[in-house]
């Protein structure tokens, strides 16, 4: 072995479990002791170990040197989720902020939304020997457990992200960060109450995320006022065409005619930006006629009427997820039992924005 790939092993070592032991290091990968501690003095010279009785530490104190580039990142972490471009990217991008701020590194898989694909990949990064999975699973646990199985018979820590998980024992092994999608949902209809609105329904397009918004939905129209009955409408999936879907929406809007809705609560917001401009067609006048919240705020305020909408931490969900995944690799790597699995739920909050407001 070359000596930056024995300096790396050592840098790598020292990372992930806190300290190195000479004794026990050099007869894992095949070196003589004599050979270690000749590096622990050249690593210690830089600034980035402090050697003590038989090994070495992390250093105390940082100087310039110990800011020196690793030669190999402290762990890789595998990322699957469904899309890049709508809803994830935020994601990811707190995901690579909390592997960066690690030193570690982030391997990422597109899976377009296909079960079997999410599972390939899945599969993929274990052969790759990545140290812990980040995984969204396209459908949720109910509609579709099989990806959640693939996950539970890895053999790194893995953090579901933005799903809710199984709460039986055989699923413990999971940690899971998502958002609170019903807290959403509710800060919602809390708002449109808060305006005056009676008569306010919801809209949604089919997802894993759509049960967790109409139980919200649901639970504070309940809340508020027990006569108030839910109104909900169903949307066409993101592949209809164009045309059926402008049919559709104009038909949600003769609905929401009929039944006196003056306020509608619309997952996704694109598809809230296309109900508003059809709406303007119609000459129905957004907020005065009809209120709109969106609900993901992904392009809502980017609407001809800027949107009002429920943005969920999409950020801090993905950093938390990552930094969940690294302690767990970390207490792994050390010997120590892990820490208490969590099932973190992030709260969302609503934008106010023209599309709801009062006067």
């Amino acid at each position: 072995m070359l000596r930056s790939q024995r300096h790396s092993q050592i840098l790598h070592e020292i990372d992930l479990k806190g300290g190195l032991n000479v004794a026990e290091f050099s007869r894992r990968i095949g070196a003589s002791g004599m050979t270690i501690r000749r590096d622990l003095a050249l690593l210690e010279e830089q600034g980035l170990v402090e050697r003590v009785h038989g090994g070495a530490v992390k250093p105390r104190r940082h100087g310039a040197s110990a800011t020196a580039r690793r030669l190999t990142p402290l762990a890789t972490l595998g990322m699957v989720v469904p899309s890049a471009n709508y809803y994830f990217p935020e994601i990811i991008r707190g995901a690579k902020a909390a592997v960066a701020e690690a030193g570690a590194r982030l391997v990422l898989g597109i899976s377009e939304y296909s079960p079997d694909f999410e599972r390939e990949q899945i599969a993929r990064l274990v052969t790759n020997k990545v140290d812990g999975i980040l995984a969204t699973p396209s459908r949720s646990f109910h509609s579709d457990p099989a990806t959640f199985e693939a996950l539970r018979e890895v053999n790194v820590p893995v953090v579901v992200v933005e799903r809710a998980v199984d709460s039986t024992a055989s699923y413990a092994t999971l940690g899971a960060v998502r958002s609170n999608h019903a807290h959403g949902a509710a800060l919602a209809v809390a708002h449109l109450m808060a305006q005056g609105h009676q008569r306010i329904a919801l809209a949604r397009r089919e997802s894993p995320t759509a049960p967790l918004v109409q139980e919200g939905y649901r639970h504070a129209l309940a809340a508020g006022d027990s006569k108030r009955t839910p109104i909900e409408f169903e949307l066409p999936p993101s592949e209809t065409p164009i045309g059926t879907l402008r049919q559709r929406l104009d038909e949600l809007l003769d609905a929401c005619r009929d039944r006196a809705v003056d306020a509608l609560i619309v997952l996704p917001d694109e598809v809230a930006i296309s109900l508003l401009e059809l709406a303007g067609d119609r000459g129905i006048a957004v907020p005065d006629d009809l209120a709109l919240v969106a609900y993901d705020d992904e392009v809502a305020s980017l609407a001809s009427v800027p949107l009002t909408a429920v943005a969920p931490p999409k950020f801090q969900v993905g950093y938390l997820a990552a930094r969940t995944c690294i302690d767990q690799i970390l207490a792994s790597a050390r010997g120590s039992a892990p820490e208490v699995l969590a099932r973190v739920e992030l709260l969302p909050v609503l934008n106010e924005r023209e599309s709801s407001r009062d006067g």
